[in-house]
């Protein structure tokens, strides 16, 4: 190899990463596209519709369940609740519905608390604070 081939050739250290998509989007995009084939499968029969119906219901309400269950604890129990009716608004049109609604009214809510004067600020986050607060309490009391 002449010197003026080897000065082209570039010189890389260390592992060479694509910097395109990092290696965990490649991972979830592979498992993405794994479980919809799956879920394809099991819709090219009724049965197979039907028991994805059961399993996307069962999974949803246990996962509605935890977050009931985490609701007096200081945790994300509306975020669970909310993760379990997207589970369910996958196969069942009144959870989207549902699921809809809830964002509108978050979004409301939201933009309420973000524009409005300090007097509605300071009376939503005293609001909050005090069913927290009452939250923790009851279940202090309950765990004693």
């Amino acid at each position: 190899m002449s010197d003026l081939q080897r000065d082209s050739v570039p010189v890389t250290e260390g592992p060479v990463r694509s910097a395109a998509r990092p290696r965990w989007r490649a991972a979830l995009s592979r498992l993405r596209d794994r479980a919809l084939r799956l879920r394809e499968r099991a819709y090219a029969t009724p049965l197979g519709r039907l028991g994805v119906k059961i399993v996307v219901a069962v999974l949803g309400a246990l996962v509605i369940a935890i977050g009931v269950v985490l609701l007096p604890l200081p945790g994300p129990g509306w975020l669970i609740i909310l993760g379990g009716l997207a589970l369910l608004a996958m196969e069942f049109a009144w959870a989207r519905r549902l699921l809809h609604f809830t964002r509108a009214r978050l979004v409301r809510w939201t933009l309420l608390v973000r524009e409005g004067s300090w007097l509605v600020r300071i009376v939503s986050v005293g609001g909050l604070l005090l069913v927290v607060g009452g939250a923790l309490l009851l279940s202090l009391r309950i765990l004693a």
